[in-house]
């Protein structure tokens, strides 16, 4: 008996340690999702408080996305050489004190500056989590691992984005902000005593180097310019629809939060549908055909002035055929970088947020100089182009290309 209770001990508590890392990790990304995602919803309220117009506040998300993609494209090569314990406990803090300092801001340029902060401290959270789980978990649990990260964007927006909007609709926006900073300072105390700390002492940066290599594939380009569009027209989606709900339907910022709920659910499952479809052999031409029907919800998301669930379910199915290209363009980079895997996701994931940086800034000058109604156009325009660089990673055979290329040398 006494035998058979060590036994079970030992079986159960490194899965219970796995599973309490595991659940820090989530509950981390998914409160830096909430902070980055709670401001579309919240853009009125704020616009109004600090003086300012809807599209320039918008400018907030290009000044983060920035920070953001530029930090997710070097923290990659940094975490492997100095290990990714301090770069996960720094980026929280940063997202920490940047939305604290949001609860605090009196002008357009103290929050410009606190969403900068949080953006920097962003870029260092969701590649350096994946990079613990592949340290630090075995083989059989990796891929569920690594999924269960992928869904909590998804999951922010269905669940923390609509409840930081009801905050901020009874006790105010500032007072979202300060819960917000506040959560992600709890999963920082819990990572520091969860993830271990280690530090590859044989591991050089040579980041010109690697980039270089990277840089010199065609292929690398056609991959960069699909995700851009495709994310820039998510951007669009993500920062403006709230706003555009709120505007043309006379919601207030509580009840922009089930149908953002909503979109979000098609969006979590076009992320699952494009987990799905990344096993088959055809899978690019599944993309390309997903992102080429989205073209036509894109068109009446924003120019439908009729129902307000039916302009809901647009946006809902746009976001659910638009999501399985972005899981795909990952999928397909993971499989096929080699040792160059890290440099070139890092470099997938800044691209897309430099797609979700021109979204919001392209976006809010045309809201001011046209209107909501030219949003669909760039959505039309964003997944179209989007389609045809999948089109072409078809047709020059991109995947097999990308094998031998980048295990040819391993600089």
């Amino acid at each position: 008996m006494n035998n058979s209770t060590a036994n079970n001990t030992q079986k159960t508590t490194p899965e219970a340690s796995f599973s309490l890392l595991l659940a820090t990790l989530a509950c981390t990304v998914f409160s830096l999702m909430t902070a980055q995602g709670m401001l579309g919803p919240l853009l009125r309220d704020m616009s109004q408080d600090l003086g300012t117009s809807v599209p320039i506040m918008a400018q907030l998300v290009t000044a983060e996305t920035i920070a953001w993609a530029a930090t997710a494209l070097l923290i990659g090569p940094f975490s492997d050489a100095y290990g990714r314990k301090p770069f996960l406990l720094c980026g929280a803090l940063l997202v920490s004190a940047g939305s604290m300092g949001m609860a605090l801001a009196s002008s357009l340029t103290i929050a410009s500056t606190f969403r900068i902060l949080a953006g920097i401290g962003g870029g260092m959270i969701p590649p350096t989590c994946v990079a613990v789980i592949g340290d630090c978990f075995p083989g059989e649990r990796r891929a569920s691992s690594i999924a269960t990260i992928a869904m909590q964007p998804g999951l922010s927006s269905i669940v923390g984005v609509p409840l930081a909007a009801l905050l901020a609709d009874t006790a105010g926006w500032r007072i979202a902000y300060s819960v917000v900073g506040t959560a992600v300072v709890g999963c920082a105390v819990a990572l520091f005593f969860l993830v271990p700390y280690r530090r590859n002492e044989s591991v050089s940066l040579n980041l010109a180097n690697r980039l270089r290599k990277v840089g010199r594939f065609p292929v690398t380009w056609s991959l960069v310019a699909a995700h851009i569009t495709c994310r820039l027209a998510m951007g669009v989606m993500m920062v403006f629809f709230p706003v555009f709900l709120q505007v043309t339907y006379g919601l207030g910022t509580a009840g922009v939060a089930l149908p953002v709920s909503l979109m979000a659910v098609g969006a979590t499952f076009g992320t699952y549908l494009g987990g799905r479809v990344g096993q088959r052999p055809n899978r690019l031409l599944l993309g390309t055909l997903s992102i080429g029907a989205s073209a036509l919800p894109a068109l009446a998301v924003f120019l439908w002035g009729g129902s307000l669930w039916f302009t809901v379910g647009t946006a809902s199915l746009f976001m659910a055929l638009v999501m399985p290209v972005i899981s795909l363009l990952m999928i397909m980079t993971a499989e096929h970088a080699g040792p160059y895997r890290g440099t070139m996701t890092g470099l997938l994931s800044g691209s897309g947020f430099l797609g979700h940086a021109i979204a919001a800034s392209f976006g809010g000058f045309l809201v001011a100089q046209v209107g909501y109604g030219a949003l669909s156009i760039v959505l039309a325009v964003g997944t179209a182009a989007s389609g045809l660089f999948c089109l072409l990673l078809r047709q020059s055979q991109a995947e097999q290309r990308a094998r031998a290329y980048f295990s040819s040398d391993a600089q």
